[in-house]
């Protein structure tokens, strides 16, 4: 009756109900309903200038060169494509990955108006023909409990060029850390439903907003991302188990380097992904971000930095 009452006969009929009139008698999956989906969240996201913004120098280590190489000419002249190439750069060079290597040459000698070199750190990323050195971007994730906020950056001026907003699509498997661990101990294919649904939010995020800001994804070279522990396991398809048991211990706390192919994000294969340090227990890269963003460690005075989500964390502390 106080379904019929609160709800109507109409949705009666398409099978909701109550949840607190409800009782459980046996394993059962419950659907949100659309009007507490996105339609009905108001997610806090926004673009503009990340210099200005935080106050901080932007310089994202990734570097992209335009050089007209010439492919070896003498039969006596013991040198290779490699070689010629990395000749045109005056940093060394020390890092190739096989998928580079393979378009080098029919590169070199088709490219007859030049050719782009994307390196970082020693490693060269990719390689186009033509000059594409303007066009170099990366993308920053917040990965929240609820939410989850991409940025597309613009990596040759630090600007933020569009964002995508969701609800994270794992609360289908709860709407808390410990029920979503829960979930994943269950069975290991439970973790890999948790691990592949984050996976396939920011590819469609990635998408989204390249779409709208008319850039490529293999122009993508740099992704950072941050969320508290549970979700950076899950990102990285690392067991939660042990994060939800005492004392509450992650698998790894240090800032971590992984590649866009090994993590299966939809960016250019060679990308760097970067993931700030874990804290302790719960709290995550993602309170590691708001230190950084805020600069609180800068600060004469005591000062407190509140995140404020699903789950909350407080940060007090000067220079």
């Amino acid at each position: 009756m106080a379904d019929r009452i609160q709800l109507g006969e109409d949705e009666v009929r398409e099978r909701y109900r109550l949840a607190c009139q409800t009782a459980v008698a046996d394993d059962l999956t419950v659907l949100i309903a659309p009007a507490l989906e996105e339609g009905a969240f108001q997610i806090l996201a926004g673009t503009g200038d990340l210099r200005s913004a935080t106050g901080c120098s932007l310089d994202s280590g990734v570097r992209k060169i335009f050089v007209r190489p010439q492919p070896p000419s003498r039969e006596d002249h013991q040198s290779s494509d490699l070689e010629e190439l990395l000749r045109e750069v005056a940093e060394p060079v020390t890092e190739v990955p096989l998928q580079v290597l393979r378009t080098i040459p029919s590169l070199l000698r088709s490219a007859s108006d030049g050719l782009t070199l994307t390196r970082f750190d020693q490693g060269l990323l990719a390689l186009e023909a033509g000059d594409t050195s303007a066009q170099s971007y990366g993308m920053a994730f917040d990965i929240g409990t609820t939410t989850v906020v991409g940025y597309l950056v613009d990596l040759s001026g630090g600007e933020v060029l569009d964002t995508a907003s969701s609800l994270n699509p794992q609360s289908a498997f709860g709407g808390d850390l410990m029920s979503r661990i829960a979930f994943a101990q269950e069975g290991p294919s439970n973790a890999r439903q948790l691990h592949a649904r984050i996976l396939q939010l920011l590819s469609g995020q990635i998408e989204e907003v390249c779409d709208k800001a008319g850039v490529s994804r293999d122009q993508i070279y740099k992704v950072v991302a941050v969320g508290n522990t549970a979700m950076h396991h899950l990102l990285l398809g690392i067991d939660p188990t042990y994060v939800g048991q005492a004392p509450y211990a992650p698998s790894v706390r240090r800032s971590l380097r992984v590649t866009a192919r090994e993590l299966g994000l939809r960016v250019h294969p060679n990308a760097p992904v970067f993931l700030l340090p874990l804290v302790a227990g719960f709290v995550g890269a993602d309170t590691v971000g708001m230190v950084l963003s805020t600069r609180i460690y800068e600060s004469r005075g005591t000062r407190i930095a509140v995140d404020i989500g699903t789950n909350g964390e407080v940060v007090i502390g000067s220079r």
